[in-house]
């Protein structure tokens, strides 16, 4: 999303656009285009209880250097509480810059970057993780308004929203959760090492008295791991994988991907493993 940032009046991310010039970069649109999404894609969680969520990014683009996500979110059901660097800031050999900012009671504002002339992070990986404490019952999609990603040359990137993270918000003894209008497959953490969870979300009617098949394959489309058969209930299912194959032998780090078959629901999760 282009045109004047929404953090413009944010005196360190201004001093941090006046160090880019000073650096002699210019700043152009660039042509190759990011994903910034929020995980996981449903979470459920008890009225005064906290839920974690995180904003990923993974892309055409491995090398950036900064990031501002602006997060929206229903302030009825949820507050809130705390945001913080990432994985892929806080493992970064360079000095961060990060700030925080909640300039009304449903919105986040979150930033971050490496310090220094051509430093970097490597995508893929989670960018920043937002605190949550849940209120009422009721739902809410944790929805990013805006996203600005910039390269290792400080070029903004084109960026393209993908899911939004939904809160879930149910009494534990008081009934049955809102029904899911359509399945989802995510994962956390991702990446990963040496174990991820797999969290499946069936809508109601799919997964009852239905085979639900959960694999894993390899980037060249090799299944490595069948991780589950048998019938799987409506709503949020778990599994976790350690990064072995069918054999019990540890794969190589890389790029996977799960998939999950339910009737004729298939859904697809990328999944990346470093070691």
């Amino acid at each position: 999303m282009k045109g004047q940032s929404y953090i413009s009046g944010s005196k360190a991310w201004a001093a941090l656009a006046v160090l880019a010039l000073c650096l002699s970069v210019p700043v152009m649109t660039g042509a190759q285009t990011v994903s910034v999404s929020v995980e996981p894609a449903v979470t459920r969680v008890a009225p005064g209880e906290t839920c974690t969520l995180y904003v990923h990014v993974e892309g055409e683009v491995d090398s950036l250097s900064c990031s501002g996500i602006h997060l929206g979110f229903d302030s009825t059901v949820v507050s809130y509480i705390s945001a913080s660097k990432g994985e892929l800031f806080n493992t970064a050999p360079f000095p961060t810059f990060f700030n925080q900012d909640s300039p009304s009671a449903d919105t986040v504002v979150v930033e971050a970057c490496v310090l220094g002339y051509q430093t970097f992070i490597l995508a893929p990986g989670y960018l920043f993780t937002i605190v949550f404490e849940a209120h009422e019952p009721g739902i809410t999609d944790v929805t990013i308004g805006q996203a600005e990603v910039w390269d290792i040359d400080r070029f903004p990137l084109d960026e393209d929203v993908g899911q939004a993270g939904r809160i879930i918000v149910t009494t534990q003894t008081g009934g049955t959760p809102p029904p899911l209008e359509r399945g989802t497959l995510s994962s956390f953490p991702n990446p990963f090492n040496p174990v991820t969870t797999i969290v499946l979300e069936l809508p109601e009617g799919s997964g009852e008295g239905l085979s639900t098949e959960i694999e894993i394959y390899d980037a060249a489309g090799r299944m490595v791991r069948r991780l589950f058969s048998g019938p799987a209930p409506a709503g949020r299912s778990e599994f976790r994988w350690d990064g072995t194959n069918d054999s019990g032998s540890a794969v190589s780090s890389g790029l996977y991907l799960a998939v999950s078959k339910t009737g004729s629901l298939r859904m697809e999760r990328k999944l990346v493993l470093v070691r």
